[in-house]
C-alpha cells in the first residue's frame, strides 16, 4: 500500500511539473525571451560575441532579476518590457539558465603554461638552494648581534669590549664612545645577522653616517654591499637596491669605524615595496646568521592577472628578452661558484667530475624528473671539452637549463604523460605549496619509491605545510585576498587628519600582516575566527592615534595584541587598515568599502561597471553625508543592479571615518547605519550595523567558496574546473562547518591539487 502511495504521489509531482513547464504563462516567458533578448543573450542564454558575451547565469534572486529586467531590459527600449512580461520572461531565464552555470561549462583542462614571475625568480633560487643550503633561522632571536670593539687605528680593531643584542641600528654617539669604558675617539663596532623581508619586491637599503662603514647584504664572499669605510668627516648617506624574495632570511653585516672624527652616528634604514624610508624595525632583524641566496636582480614583465591571479599565458620578445639575462645572470654566479657548488675545490684531482656531477643533480632538479643517460650525454656530458674552461661549460649547462622548456613550462611533464607519476605529484606539490621545484629530500623519497602511496603523500605535504616558503607564499595569496598587493599606502588627508601619516599606514599594514600569520600559522584559526578578528595587533604609534590601552612593557618588535573590541571594531573587514586604504582622501567612501566586504566578506559576485561614473565632490550639496550622495550618485536601475550590495555592504561601515577611527556623528547629525540587504536566496535582511554584517557572513556558504576558490587560483595557477578530483564544495562545506582550519584548507588544496589524476599504490 506505502509503495502505491509513493508512486502515485511521483506521478502527480511529474504531471505537475509538465503542466507548469508547459503552461501559457511559460510559453509566453519564452517567446518574450526569443523577440526581446535572444539576439544579445543567444537562445539558450550562451552569450553572443560583440553583444553580451558571456553567459546569463547569475546569483540574484527571483525578485532581483525582475525588478531588473523591467527597469533597464532591452538596453535599446526598457519599456518594451515591464511589468507582468517582466515577470514571465525573468522566470523563464530564472528556471532555464540563470541558475545553471553547468550548461555553459566547457571542458576545461589544465592549460600548458610558464612559470610566472614569482615561480621563475622562487625556482632559480631554490636550485642553487639545493647545493648551498636552505637559509632557514632555526632559533630566531630579533636584533642583531653587535660586537664593539676598541680601535687601534683607522679601520683596525684592537681589543673587542664588549657583546650585545641591538634591536635596531640608529644610534646618535655624538662625541662620546658606542659604549661606557671605550675610547671615545677611536672605535668600531661590527653587526651582523640577518634580515627577513616579509613580502618580494624591490628594497632599497640606506647607511647614513659621518664615519666609516661598510654594508653586506646576501653576501658572504667578495666586495661589500657598500664600501664607505674611508671616513669622510662629514654626514653623507649611502644606498644600494635589490630584489629579494618574501620570507627568505638574508645575512647581513654593516661595519662601523669612528676614528678621530668630531662627531659618531650610524643608522641603517630601508624602503619596503609598500612604504617609506625608515629605520629597519627590530621584527625584521635577527641575530642568526644564514646562508647568502641567489636571487636574479633582473626585472621581469608584469604577469597577466586579468583572470584575478598571475598567469603565465604571455609569451613575448620582452618576456624572452628579460628570462634570457636572468639566465646569463645565473649561469655567471654558477661559473664563479662552481666549487663551492660541486663542493671540491681548485687543488682537487677530482675536481672535474664532480663539477660534472654537480651539473646532472642541477639539470635533474630544474627539469624535476630523473635524466636519461641521452639526456645526460645532451644536456650535460656533451659540454665539458678537455679545451674548454671548467667555468665556461658550468655557464653553457645552467644557461641552457634555465631556457629549456622543460624548466619553464612546468605542466609540460603531467601533460606529456598519460599516466601521471611521482614526480608530476612532486613537481605539483613544490609548485602549490612554494611556487618552486621540489627539492633534494622529495627526489630522495621518489628514488626509494616512498611517494607512491596516499599515506606517503600527505606525510610529505605536511613537511612542506611546515616550510617558512609556505607561509611567504600564503603571505603573497593574503596580500592580493585583502586587496593590498601592488598598492600604495592609504593616502589620507594632512590638512583633515594630521596625525595620520605614512608611518602610521605602514605600522596599520604590517599590524594586519602580522596577524594573519599569527594567527593562521600559529594559532590555527578557524574560518569563522578568521573572519571574525577579534584581536588587533598594534604597537605605540597605533595606540596612541586610535586611543587604546597601550602596556608599556612591550614586546621587541613593538607590536601587542589587543581586543578589536577595546576600539569599536569587530570582524576582518574593519581593520583600520582596510577601512583606511578604502577611503577618499577626506572622507570615508561606501562605495570602495562596499566592494571589497561584498565580493571577499559575503562572497558576491560583483559585474564590472557597464558605465564608469566618477565621484566629485563638487557635484552635490556640501551638507550631504556621504551616503546621501553615494544614494544619488547610483540611483539608476543600471547602477542599482550591483550597488544594492555594494551600497548596503559600505554604508554600516560610516561610523568609521577615513582613517577608521569610529565616529558617532557626520556633520553634527547622527550616523544612519540601517541597511536593506537581499541576499543571494532571496531573503530581504535588515543590518543594524558592521556587526548583523558579520553574521550574515558568518552563515552564509558563499564566502568559504569564494575563498576557496580564489586560493586556489593563487595556488595552482589553474582553473578549479580543470581538476577532476577537487571537491571545493566538500571542502567549502568543511570550511564553513569549521571542519577545517584555514591551514588544513591550505594543506588539502596542495594534495588534492597535485594528486589530480594520480593512482595511488594499494
Amino acid at each position: 500500500m506505502q509503495f502505491r502511495i509513493n508512486v502515485a504521489l511521483i506521478m502527480i509531482a511529474s504531471l505537475c511539473g509538465a503542466n507548469l513547464r508547459g503552461s501559457p504563462e511559460s510559453d509566453k516567458g519564452k517567446k518574450l525571451y526569443a523577440q526581446y533578448c535572444a539576439e544579445c543573450h543567444g537562445q539558450g542564454g550562451e552569450g553572443v560575441e560583440n553583444e553580451f558575451s558571456k553567459p546569463l547565469i547569475g546569483d540574484w534572486p527571483i525578485e532581483k532579476l525582475t525588478d531588473y529586467v523591467g527597469k533597464t531590459m532591452p538596453d535599446y527600449d526598457p519599456d518594451e518590457v515591464t511589468g507582468k512580461d517582466a515577470e514571465l520572461v525573468s522566470r523563464f531565464i530564472y528556471q532555464s539558465f540563470y541558475q545553471k552555470p553547468e550548461l555553459f561549462r566547457k571542458e576545461s583542462k589544465i592549460q600548458l603554461a610558464r612559470l610566472t614571475n614569482r615561480q621563475f625568480r622562487q625556482s632559480v633560487t631554490d636550485l642553487f638552494a639545493q647545493f648551498e643550503g636552505q637559509p632557514l633561522l632555526a632559533t630566531p632571536v630579533q636584533g642583531l648581534k653587535g660586537k664593539y670593539y676598541n680601535a687601534e687605528g683607522m679601520n683596525k680593531r684592537k681589543k673587542m669590549h664588549a657583546e650585545q643584542i641591538d634591536p635596531f641600528i640608529n644610534f646618535n654617539f655624538g662625541k662620546k664612545a658606542a659604549l661606557d669604558g671605550m675610547n671615545p675617539k677611536k672605535y668600531s663596532v661590527y653587526w651582523e645577522g640577518s634580515v627577513l623581508p616579509r613580502e618580494s619586491g624591490w628594497y632599497e637599503f640606506y647607511v647614513k653616517s659621518p664615519n666609516g662603514f661598510e654594508l653586506s647584504i646576501n653576501r658572504s664572499i667578495g666586495p661589500p654591499t657598500i664600501d664607505e669605510k674611508v671616513t669622510a668627516g662629514v654626514l653623507r648617506e649611502k644606498r644600494t637596491k635589490l630584489y629579494l624574495l618574501g620570507g627568505r632570511p638574508y645575512p647581513i653585516r654593516l661595519n662601523y669605524f669612528k676614528f678621530d672624527d668630531p662627531n659618531a652616528s650610524i643608522a641603517l634604514s630601508w624602503k619596503t615595496p609598500v612604504g617609506q624610508k625608515e629605520i629597519i624595525p627590530s621584527e625584521y632583524l635577527f641575530t642568526q646568521v644564514v646562508p647568502p641566496s641567489f636571487v636574479t636582480q633582473q626585472k621581469l614583465p608584469p604577469d597577466d592577472a586579468s583572470h584575478g591571479y598571475e598567469r603565465g599565458i604571455q609569451v613575448d620578445s620582452t618576456w624572452d628578452e628579460s628570462i634570457t639575462y636572468a639566465a646569463i645572470e645565473a649561469a655567471k654566479f654558477a661559473g664563479i661558484r662552481m666549487f663551492r657548488l660541486a663542493r671540491t675545490s681548485e687543488k682537487d684531482e677530482n675536481k672535474r667530475e664532480k663539477i660534472i656531477a654537480f651539473a646532472q643533480e642541477f639539470v635533474r632538479y630544474a627539469f624535476r624528473e630523473k635524466l636519461s643517460n641521452d639526456e645526460v650525454d645532451h644536456y650535460i656530458k656533451s659540454k665539458f671539452g678537455e679545451d674548454v674552461p671548467l667555468h665556461v661549460s658550468v655557464e653553457k649547462i645552467v644557461l641552457l637549463t634555465l631556457k629549456s622548456p622543460r624548466f619553464l613550462y612546468p605542466e609540460w611533464q603531467s601533460l606529456a604523460k598519460k599516466k601521471k607519476d611521482p614526480f608530476v605529484v612532486a613537481s605539483r606539490m613544490a609548485l602549490y605549496f612554494w611556487d618552486s621545484i621540489p627539492d633534494k629530500r622529495i627526489h630522495s623519497l621518489i628514488d626509494r619509491d616512498q611517494l607512491i602511496k596516499e599515506w606517503q603523500v600527505e606525510d610529505q605535504a605536511k613537511v612542506m605545510l611546515k616550510d617558512a616558503r609556505t607561509k611567504a607564499k600564503f603571505n603573497d595569496f593574503m596580500m592580493h585576498w585583502l586587496d593590498m598587493k601592488n598598492k600604495e599606502l592609504p593616502t589620507i588627508s594632512p590638512k583633515k587628519y594630521p596625525k595620520f601619516n605614512t608611518g602610521l599606514a605602514l605600522d596599520l599594514r604590517r599590524s594586519l600582516l602580522s596577524w594573519v600569520e599569527k594567527s593562521v600559522w600559529e594559532k590555527n584559526i578557524s574560518w569563522q575566527e578568521f573572519l571574525r578578528m577579534d584581536h588587533i595587533q598594534v604597537n605605540e604609534r597605533i595606540a596612541k592615534f586610535y586611543e587604546m590601552p597601550y602596556p608599556a612593557e612591550n614586546n621587541s618588535s613593538g607590536f601587542v595584541e589587543l581586543n578589536a573590541s577595546v576600539i569599536g571594531h569587530g570582524g576582518l573587514f574593519t581593520h583600520p587598515y582596510i577601512l583606511a586604504s578604502h577611503s577618499y582622501p577626506e572622507e570615508s567612501s561606501p562605495i570602495h568599502r562596499g566592494v571589497f566586504t561584498a565580493r571577499k566578506i559575503l562572497g558576491r559576485t560583483l559585474r564590472p561597471p557597464t558605465v564608469a561614473v566618477s565621484f566629485r565632490n563638487t557635484d552635490f550639496n556640501p551638507n550631504w553625508t556621504m551616503r546621501q550622495k553615494v544614494t544619488e550618485l547610483t540611483r539608476s536601475a543600471n547602477c542599482m543592479s550591483c550597488h544594492d550590495q555594494i551600497n548596503s555592504s559600505g554604508f554600516v561601515l560610516e561610523n568609521f571615518d577615513a582613517t577608521g577611527k569610529i565616529r558617532t556623528q557626520i556633520q553634527g547629525r547622527p550616523i544612519d547605519l540601517k541597511v536593506k540587504y537581499l541576499d543571494s536566496e532571496g531573503e530581504k535582511r535588515e543590518f543594524q550595523d558592521a556587526n548583523d554584517l558579520l553574521k550574515h557572513a558568518l552563515r552564509s556558504p558563499k564566502p568559504a567558496k569564494s575563498f576557496i576558490k580564489e586560493l586556489f587560483m593563487h595556488l595552482a595557477k589553474q582553473a578549479t574546473p580543470s581538476y577532476g578530483d577537487l571537491d571545493t564544495d566538500k571542502l567549502s562545506k568543511m570550511l564553513q562547518d569549521g571542519k577545517l582550519s584555514i591551514k588544513d584548507l591550505y594543506l588539502k588544496l596542495c594534495i588534492e591539487g597535485a594528486s589530480d589524476g594520480f593512482a595511488y599504490a594499494q
